[in-house]
């Protein structure tokens, strides 16, 4: 048999299509020696197996049992290797019952099958195993080798290699697109390669434009530890692989050497959640790739490095050799732009490493961005390593980009002097609204050497030596500030789910193809906007009233959609970001420069683009852009999402460390609260559908009418509807529509309550004039005939000194006017300056039970917005600038203008909306 590279460092990104071609071959030859047997079977499984039926998303000609119809033996005594190559076409989905089933001999498929899926029926990927001779170290035993087709699915089952040093099963599957591995794991422990091949999965995607994936593919068991490079990887994407794998919540830990690696692709690796854990060599490995339209990237992994700490499979004598949180590495492809987002790393102990995150030299990357990430670092490893870049040969941009990355431990020393360390030609690197902790020994805080063009920016760093270093470098620094903490990462282990709480046959969840994280099966919306270059450096921000995506390969990592909302960047003449969309453009804004904007193929401007669409859940006689301080008698019905304060209700989905996945409605208008939810949750209207893992972690919803339907298409988590914790057969009761009468109480929350406005006159002729987003109403008989009460809004007098009208109202204020005089305004006991409610725009500080202290300054005015969330004494506001600290509470704000400055320590909520462009 051909044997593999050990995967070194001087690997080919032709091995794989070599190896292909000579093991096709072999496959052929072995094909021919079955074909009579195949024959026979082949007509034996037509007249046994049941008639089309759909499952995970895929139209399956027919769906035969293993034992029934195929005769394979369930308790591992009789291979069945014969009955699974005959039964290997287009069409077949082979379920198999619990038990043991023995392969001998390798499976080499490449007929251009489409659709033929494995699954196991047991009711963990544990009833189902796949056993294999014992000391197979001669063949280095490769189970399945299928080399073309698409729409495999492997599910359901485990791959059981022993705990001696020498039995092993490998896989390696490509596919065009719609491959599916998904609740698999290989069991017992992995030999060297001296036994094994150099990974466990080998998964490819051999078109463009398709998507693979791979979902809760567990490999926690253990391996010999021979350092590199004769280790055994987890998973590895090749040379040959040109479109995108996905790895989803996978658990891969104690491998031989990386857990997963994507170095020589041309394709795509992403990676979405996931626990990386005590993996020698890096715990992953990972380049941007040369696809056309798309970039890798890792968003909420977890990496913990405790070396001195290796689990219960490890054996006497087991030690890490020199293992990385996180290696950036094109293996001299040059390759750039890779983003690794919302990731925890954690490192308790380590032997020696090049460190946390690193970029070597050698590696050949250009550029990467870490964002929102948090870094602890305990150990006396590297944390940051941005080695110096060959500008001859990597694409750029070159620089390392840090924003909002918290970094933090007992670290007493950096082999560079600095937490973090920029080298040489690094140009262009910026280090913004991040924060640094090294409190202990003699550590920097960031250190560039020979780099132009660099930035560090908003950010706090609080370390035992420099602040900054520099060294031949050109870099500005604005705002850097010191504080005694930053954000810890979560420690929690269980980010991408343990195999004892993840088992799961539950059809509706695995179809790789309507995964709602996969660009290319979602539905464009009706409306659709393009900016178009025009070759100025060019930031926008905009809002939708309803729902929003990205059309396909349109926007790079740097742009960011969030619930309804866009920002992004264009500069090159004629490139264009695309969205589709519903509803109407609530806010649009150029932040800096200028492009053309294109709205349903009409050129609008900056000011008219509000204008260019009108809801279609919106008659005639409404004006789509009034806001809810002037439409007083809008119906309920009509576009609720226009005014935030509509969405009064809140649904809170809790997880409890099952791998869950949850789908509503609700009768009105649905948005995400704050930062909740991730990339793989969606909104469509008002239904949304996501997936929830960690314990303690939720997804937060805003809403407006009552929930119609709820269901947990896998696993359970609580529910909680305006702070009540319900179960799933009474969600739909807890709130009634806002048509009930006050009888049933659960569904009111600060906006549906009742608020009281006092005006309290000071002696001067004073008439104002008032309205609000929800119902107004005088209370008891403070107010006069000449003062005039309407549904939503107010116009009255009021002139003696001490003298007052008071309303009760719900809703917010959405304006507050004298029209002539002045007097004192109280909302809620709390005497407010009139003037925040002429302010615009809003910001809100939510505390998470730990403090957190703000600073920001905007180039307005700015005001506390107490109906909110009041301040405290202790909080100031002068000059356009808040300052202050939450803890469990919130504090909210009002202001005009832009927000010029923005810090923020800890672990606090923070939502704005910029209204008035």
């Amino acid at each position: 048999m051909v044997r593999l590279n050990d995967g070194d460092d001087d690997e080919s990104p032709a091995d794989s299509d070599s190896i292909l071609e000579s093991q096709l071959n072999r496959r052929n030859y072995l094909k021919l020696g079955a074909m009579a047997a195949s024959t026979a079977l082949s007509a034996g499984v037509a007249s046994a197996a049941s008639g089309p039926e759909e499952r995970f998303g895929i139209q399956w000609d027919r769906v035969v049992n293993a034992v029934d119809d195929l005769g394979m033996d369930p308790n591992g005594n009789e291979p069945i290797d014969n009955q699974l190559d005959s039964a290997y076409e287009s069409g077949t989905l082979i379920e198999f019952p619990p038990g043991e089933y023995l392969a001998t001999e390798t499976q080499y498929w490449n007929d251009d099958v489409s659709r033929f899926g494995m699954v196991g029926t047991g009711s963990s990927h544990k009833d189902v195993q796949f056993v294999f001779p014992s000391g197979n170290n001669g063949e280095k035993y490769r189970f399945l080798e299928i080399t073309s087709g698409d729409h495999h699915v492997l599910k359901n089952f485990s791959i059981q290699q022993t705990d001696d040093s020498t039995t092993t099963a490998d896989i390696w599957m490509i596919n065009d697109d719609g491959g599916l591995i998904e609740d698999v794991e290989w069991l017992g422990r992995t030999p060297t390669d001296n036994d094994a091949r150099r990974q466990l999965l080998a998964y490819d995607c051999s078109s463009v434009d398709g998507v693979n994936v791979a979902r809760r593919v567990y490999m926690r068991e253990g391996a010999e530890l021979p350092g590199y490079p004769d280790g055994v990887a987890g998973i590895r994407v090749q040379g040959g692989s040109v479109g995108e794998i996905r790895l989803v919540d996978c658990h891969i830990e104690q491998r031989g050497s990386s857990s997963f690696r994507a170095t020589h692709t041309r394709g795509v690796l992403r990676v979405e959640g996931g626990l990386f854990k005590n993996n020698d060599n890096t715990n992953m490995r990972i380049s941007a790739g040369d696809h056309p339209e798309k970039t890798s990237w890792i968003k909420g992994a977890t990496v913990i490095m405790d070396s001195d700490n290796l689990n219960e499979h490890a054996h006497d004598g087991d030690s890490l050799d020199s293992p990385e949180g996180l290696r950036i590495d094109s293996t001299g492809n040059g390759y750039a732009g890779v983003l690794i987002e919302d990731c925890d790393f954690i490192f308790k102990s380590c032997p020696t490493s090049r460190g946390v995150v690193s970029s070597p030299t050698w590696g050949g990357h250009g550029g990467f961005t870490l964002r929102n990430c948090r870094i602890q670092n305990d150990t006396s490893v590297q944390t940051i390593h941005a080695d110096s870049v060959d500008t001859d040969t990597a694409d750029k941009p070159w620089g390392v980009n840090l924003e909002n990355v918290s970094i933090t431990g007992s670290a007493r020393s950096q082999p560079s002097g600095a937490a973090v360390c920029i080298d040489n030609d690094r140009n262009g690197s910026t280090v913004q609204n991040s924060c640094i902790h090294f409190p202990n020994g003699d550590v920097d805080g960031v250190l560039v050497n020979d780099a132009t063009s660099c930035e560090i920016l908003d950010s706090n760093i609080n370390v035992s030596g420099q602040a900054t270093v520099f060294s031949g470098a050109d870099v500005d620094t604005s705002n850097i500030t010191s504080s005694d903490s930053c954000p810890l990462p979560s420690a929690d282990g269980s980010t991408g789910g343990d195999s004892s709480s993840t088992d799961s046959t539950t059809d509706s969840t695995t179809d790789s193809t309507t995964d709602s994280t996969t660009d290319s099966t979602t539905e464009p919306l009706p409306n659709e906007i393009r900016l178009v270059g025009t070759g100025t450096t060019t930031q926008y921000e905009f809002t939708v009233t309803d729902s929003l995506q990205a059309s396909d390969g349109t926007i790079e990592e740097w742009d960011d959609i969030e619930s309804g909302t866009a920002t992004g960047w264009i500069t090159t003449e004629g490139v264009e970001d695309a969205y589709t969309f519903s509803g109407d453009v609530d806010s649009f804004s150029f932040l800096e420069g200028e492009s053309e904007i294109y709205v349903n193929g009409e050129q609008v401007t900056e000011s008219t683009v509000t204008d260019a669409t009108t809801d279609s859940s919106t008659d005639g006689s409404t004006d789509s852009s009034t806001d809810g301080s002037t439409d007083s008698t809008t119906d309920s019905t009509t576009d609720s999402t226009t005014d935030s304060t509509d969405l009064s209700h809140e649904l809170r989905l809790v997880g409890t460390g099952t791998q869950t996945r949850y789908e509503f409605t609700v009768s009105e208008a649905l948005e995400a609260s704050g930062d909740t939810i991730e990339t793989w949750d969606t909104i469509d209207g008002t239904s949304a559908s996501g997936w929830i893992t960690t314990e303690g972690v939720e997804d937060t919803f805003n809403f407006a009418g009552s929930v119609t339907s709820f269901g947990f298409v896998e696993g359970e988590a609580e529910i909680y509807v305006d702070g009540e914790q319900v179960t799933e057969s009474t969600v739909t009761d807890a709130t009634t529509d806002s048509s009930t009468d006050g009888s049933t109480d659960s569904t009111t929350d600060s906006t549906d309550s009742q608020n009281e406005l006092r005006l309290v006159g000071t002696g001067v002729e004073t008439q104002y004039e008032v309205a609000v987003s929800g119902t107004l109403e005088a209370s008891g008989d403070t107010v006069e005939q000449w003062d005039d009460v309407s549904e939503s809004s107010a116009t009255g007098w009021v002139t003696t000194d001490g003298v007052e009208d008071t309303y009760a109202f719900t809703g917010t204020i959405t304006s507050l006017s004298f029209l002539e005089g002045e007097a004192e305004v109280y909302v809620n006991g709390t005497r407010v300056d009139p003037a925040v409610f002429s302010l615009p725009n809003t910001l809100v500080v939510e505390g998470d039970g730990a403090e957190t202290t703000y600073e920001f300054m905007v180039s307005g005015d700015i005001l506390n917005d107490p109906l909110v969330g009041a301040t405290e004494s202790d909080d100031s506001l002068t000059n356009g600038k808040a300052k202050g600290s939450v803890t469990d509470g919130i504090d909210a704000f009002r202001f005009s203008g832009d927000i010029k400055k923005m810090n923020l320590v800890g672990d606090a909520a923070l939502t704005f909306e910029d209204n008035d462009g």
